[in-house]
């Protein structure tokens, strides 16, 4: 996220900038709980929704002119917005930026915004897989890579090879290619910084049959289906595995499951899930999150880490959470 300046007359002007040579589309005090998987969250000043790179350019240049702060999203699969929302531009990489290029037998360039279930279709088609084990997580290509998504074993960080971004700072937008050590993928985390956005992710496949890749799918997806509460708005796994072991074993081994803040839940079904039961708040969930790390702190010994992201301006504190 930009460490620029609050929204408020700044998003006002970098709406003024784009009016009449903006492709996409613009929506002022949208409410993000519309707008994430976990159907919690506030206003954003402005929400963008770029259509193509070009678009992406200027958006970021009018963020660069004004110092408005803001952030980049996908699907808001791994996100937490505060009650109070975002105060700034929040910029969704979605539709707009979606296309899917083979250059190659193998090699794959996806735009960031493609959903990873559309992605994987389009690889099935094409005889390619590697990332059978990812299917189900409802995020964009290019969540996905920034967070070095993974299952089963299997991360984004095996099989991507470059990556494209654009970013600004101090008033100037800048593009760059980032090879894999430049990315420098670690466990659900990159050294992507908060100012920058990825816009195309490069991938090396492997060549397998169609049907080989379909069961591994359909497989992968029964499994998220029996163990994981899909009926239910969540932000996936909450914290990241400590190493040896599993964060929801040692969340059920505390006696966990079922815990409940408000309207959220620690699942019943997988305790890594806070799952929203209706109407839950970030307030919620965040009450949630500290319970849990103090009660597995106290009795396992063990400093559990959240992989989701929690944004925004707490209640009442008038600043990032």
């Amino acid at each position: 996220m930009s460490a620029s300046r609050p929204g408020g007359s700044e998003c006002s002007e970098v709406a003024a900038r784009l009016k009449g040579r903006f492709l996409g589309s613009m929506v002022e005090k949208a409410m993000l709980s519309e707008y994430t998987t976990f159907r919690i969250g506030g206003p954003a000043d402005l929400l963008v929704f770029p259509k193509g790179i070009g678009d992406l350019a200027r958006l970021l240049q009018a963020i660069a002119d004004t110092g408005c702060r803001w952030m980049a999203m996908g699907n808001g699969s791994n996100l937490l917005f505060s009650d109070r929302g975002f105060r700034g531009v929040v910029v969704v990489l979605g539709r707009g930026l979606s296309r899917i290029k083979k250059n190659n037998k193998h090699e794959v360039y996806v735009e960031a915004g493609c959903s990873m279930k559309r992605f994987l279709s389009w690889v099935e088609e094409a005889g390619l897989g590697g990332l059978e084990d990812l299917a189900g997580i409802p995020g964009t290509m290019g969540g996905a890579a920034r967070m070095n998504a993974g299952a089963m074993g299997t991360s984004m960080g095996d099989l991507v090879s470059e990556l494209s971004i654009m970013g600004e700072k101090d008033g100037e937008v800048y593009c760059g290619l980032y090879d894999r050590e430049r990315v420098g993928f670690g466990y659900r985390s990159t050294g992507i910084r908060d100012n920058e956005i990825i816009y195309i992710v490069k991938l090396q496949l492997e060549k397998r049959g169609r049907t080989e890749v379909r069961e591994r799918r359909e497989r992968v997806l029964g499994w998220r289906r029996r163990h994981q509460p899909l009926e239910y708005p969540s932000a996936g796994s909450v914290f990241k595995n400590p190493p040896g072991i599993s964060a929801g074993e040692v969340i059920e081994r505390c006696g966990l499951k079922g815990a409940r803040s408000g309207m959220a839940q620690v699942s019943e079904k997988h305790a890594n899930f806070i799952v929203n039961l209706g109407g839950a708040t970030a307030s919620d969930v965040r009450e949630l999150i500290v319970r849990v790390k103090e009660v597995v702190r106290e009795r396992e010994g063990i400093e559990l880490e959240e992989e989701i992201k929690i944004v925004g301006d707490r209640e009442g504190e008038g600043r990032e959470a």
